[in-house]
């Protein structure tokens, strides 16, 4: 995020230029576009970590009536008209407010303070550079409706100690700062009533993202300390594959109870995917993928393959099917590199794309894992299509799928 609004305020000796909350309250939000998409409502901070302070994490906006999270991220610059969005499309989903997280209006306007309330928050860049913001400074107000009202500055730390949060929300804080990777590590090496604690208060998604990078019997240990609904929406939120991995290392009793609460067709489709053996294709592999039938034009499988949030090594292949294209599909017609794709005309079919060495290889569901991994690296494939003796699409295998299984065999 830049500023580009330099008449403001710097604190002291600081010569970083200082943004006030107050500023942005209220102004419009502007797409990449230009055009206006709603207004701020609040800021979020985050806490700091290791001795800092509250870092800007974001702005609460009013969008068609309906309260949503921007990330700091998002916003290409700040002016005096509002904030401006880079390019992209702004997560509708109505914000809630995370354990820990602190909202500048909703929680530091007004706090009382010797000289009078909170009046506004000022954010500086760090010192170190990394393009995040972090509250740097207070104004407060003495007086009032009858006599004159004096501003007074101080600095974040005057009040910091009234938003300090607790264990819980500090790992939290934490975690958000991590990796993936490195954040499934730090949370699997929590004391159990901490880890199930910190486990409770990560939103689903978050806490699906970290159990994929963990060993199944670890995903299991977690998944068992949250109530049944909740572990139902991390389920929901976890890729096929490790969905299933997941839910064969739990116990019958325990699997029924989850897919019970689940959709009649989406347990449908986990019950098939369950029904391979684990070291196979049909072990591995995942309904999602950019599947279409042969009469879809070259330029709208590359908006597919754009508009997409899957993982890299499935947005870059389209799978071409006769009808229906939802696994198990119609007969399986070849699969298409998007490089490919890029080279031809927009309106030729990508059915007519599909009859050539593009698509060398495909697998048996019961392919062992063994010979899936030589199939990849043989045709220097990130993905390849599993497909059924009625030779329908069932499902694909991804090269980070062979490596997760190969990796999560070392652990054992």
């Amino acid at each position: 995020m830049t500023d580009t609004e330099h008449d403001a305020d710097t604190a002291g000796t600081d010569q970083r230029t200082v943004l006030w909350a107050t500023r942005l309250l209220r102004r419009a939000i502007f797409d990449a576009d230009g055009s206006t998409i709603g207004s701020v409502n609040d800021l979020v901070l985050l806490p700091g970590t290791g001795g800092r302070r509250p870092r800007l994490q974001g702005f609460v906006a009013n969008v068609d009536r309906r309260r949503i999270f921007v990330h700091e991220s998002r916003v290409d610059a700040v002016d005096r008209d509002g904030l401006h969005l880079r390019g992209g499309t702004v997560d509708l989903r109505r914000f809630q407010k995370r354990p820990g997280e602190i909202l500048v209006a909703g929680d530091v306007l007004g706090t009382s303070t010797p000289r009078g309330p909170v009046t506004d928050v000022g954010f500086v860049e760090r010192a170190d550079d990394d393009g995040l913001w972090e509250a740097h400074q207070i104004a407060t107000a003495a007086g009032g409706r009858l006599r004159r009202r004096s501003l007074d500055f101080a600095g974040w730390d005057t009040i910091a100690a009234r938003f300090q949060p607790d264990r819980v929300a500090g790992q939290l804080a934490a975690l958000r700062d991590m990796h993936k990777a490195d954040a499934a590590l730090a949370i699997q090496s929590l004391p159990d009533e901490r880890r199930a604690e910190v486990a409770a208060a990560l939103d689903a998604s978050r806490l699906a993202d970290l159990l994929e990078e963990l060993p199944e019997a670890a995903q299991a240990a977690i998944l068992s300390t949250l109530d049944p609904q909740a572990a139902v929406a991390v389920l929901e939120e976890m890729e096929y594959d490790d969905e299933i991995d997941l839910l064969k290392e739990l116990k019958a009793v325990d699997r029924e109870a989850f897919l019970a609460q689940m959709p009649p067709d989406e347990v449908i489709r986990l019950r098939s995917l369950l029904s391979y053996q684990e070291d196979t294709a049909g072990g591995m592999m995942t309904p999602e993928a950019i599947i279409v039938d042969g009469e879809t034009s070259v330029a709208e499988a590359i908006a597919r393959l754009r508009d997409t949030e899957l993982p890299p090594a499935l947005a870059a292949r389209l799978f071409v099917v006769e009808e229906p294209v939802e696994p198990p599909t119609g007969r399986f017609l070849g699969s298409i590199r998007l490089a490919r794709l890029l080279r031809e005309p927009p309106t030729h079919t990508v059915g007519d794309l599909t009859n050539d060495q593009d698509d060398p290889a495909t697998l048996s569901p019961t392919t062992p894992e063994g010979e899936v991994a030589a199939v990849l690296a043989r045709y220097d494939l990130l993905a390849v299509a599993v497909v059924d003796e009625q030779e329908r699409l069932v499902g694909v295998v991804t090269v980070d799928d062979v490596l997760h299984r190969l990796l999560q065999r070392g652990r054992k």
